[in-house]
Order: structure tokens, then sequence, then C-alpha cells
């Protein structure tokens, strides 16, 4: 099966963005915030990290005010089923409080890895009554990520992954792969 180096029509992704947006955009209306900064974000553990982040790029993080996020795979689908809306309240002192990845090989973009921790969910109780933020630390979390150590699904194979199984190094990082990698030889 080739890994697919195409990207996807900016077109559909922006389809795909409005749609998501439109989602939220009742609860958007009820906070006063109708035209908010709306972003979906795929929370990860970052390699030698055990909590999860979200990586914003600087023209993401600099913009001076709050994101509203929902957790989305890369494609832009929902990863949560109960469509959970977060906030990342502006931090204007972003350049010194996250930390930043090393710069993307090709690109050159660096992304400000901000723990999930510090999101705050935003929940409408019921139709029309009012609606709360809550601090994250103090709310269940409802996603999940997958454990890097089960067996994934082809579609999350990444580039790494595919040069050690054809190299038959273990460079991957995901251990398994290359525990696999080191034992079958």
């Amino acid at each position: 099966m080739p890994i697919s180096t195409v990207p996807e029509n900016p077109e559909a992704k922006r389809e795909k963005l409005k749609l998501l947006k439109a989602f939220h955009q009742s609860t958007l209306d009820e906070l006063g915030v109708s035209g908010a900064f709306f972003i979906p974000k795929m929370a990860y553990i970052p390699y030698g990290k055990s909590e999860k982040f979200l990586g914003f790029f600087l023209s993401e993080i600099n913009r001076g005010e709050d994101a509203y996020i929902e957790f989305c795979s890369k494609e832009y689908v929902p990863e949560d089923p109960e469509r959970t809306l977060y906030k990342w309240k502006f931090n204007p002192h972003f350049e010194d409080e996250y930390e930043k990845t090393e710069p993307t090989a090709g690109t050159g973009h660096v992304r400000y890895l901000i723990p999930v921790q510090e999101l705050h969910v935003v929940k409408v109780n019921k139709p029309g009554e009012t609606i709360s933020e809550t601090d994250s630390t103090n709310a269940q979390l409802q996603f999940d990520l997958p454990d890097p150590d089960d067996d994934l699904p082809m579609e999350q194979m990444t580039i790494r992954d595919y040069a050690a199984i054809h190299l038959g190094r273990p460079c991957s990082r995901k251990e398994f792969l290359n525990n696999i990698i080191k034992n079958g030889r």
C-alpha cells in the first residue's frame, strides 16, 4: 500500500473547517464570540513527553486572542463523540513559557507545545441555558489517544515507520515496531 504524500485539496480542507465551526457556532454565539478563532487540533504525546499537548504554529498563537478548539484527526475528523469544545486563553508570554519543537524539515515551521491541561471545557448544559466554562484540570477530558504500544491502523503509519520497516532499522518512534524489527532478524 503506497503512502500518499499529496496534500489534501485546500478547498476540501476549508470546507471541513467550515463544517466543524458551524457545529459549534450556536455555542460561540451564546458566548458572545461569534467571530472567535476556532481551530481543530490533534492532541498528542510528543516524543519524550508523558502528557498530551497541542501544537500551535506561530500564526495561530500570536493572534492576541483566545482560541476555541475541537479535538480532531489530521483529516479534521472529530475524535470526541461528544464534540466537546475547548478554549485556550491567550497567553501573551507564549514565547517564553511554551516549549517549541524543532523546525520541520522542508518547511522550517516551529510549533509551540500547549499542554492540554491548560484548556478550559466550554459546554452548553441544556439548550437555552447558560453556557459555562470549567478548568480542564477539574474536568474529565473525553477523548482517547491510541496507545503507541498497540497495533495501530495503517493510516497511522508515519514516514519514519515506513522507513524503519523497509530499511530494517529500528528508527521508529513506536517502540513495539522497533522491537519487531530488532527481534525479527
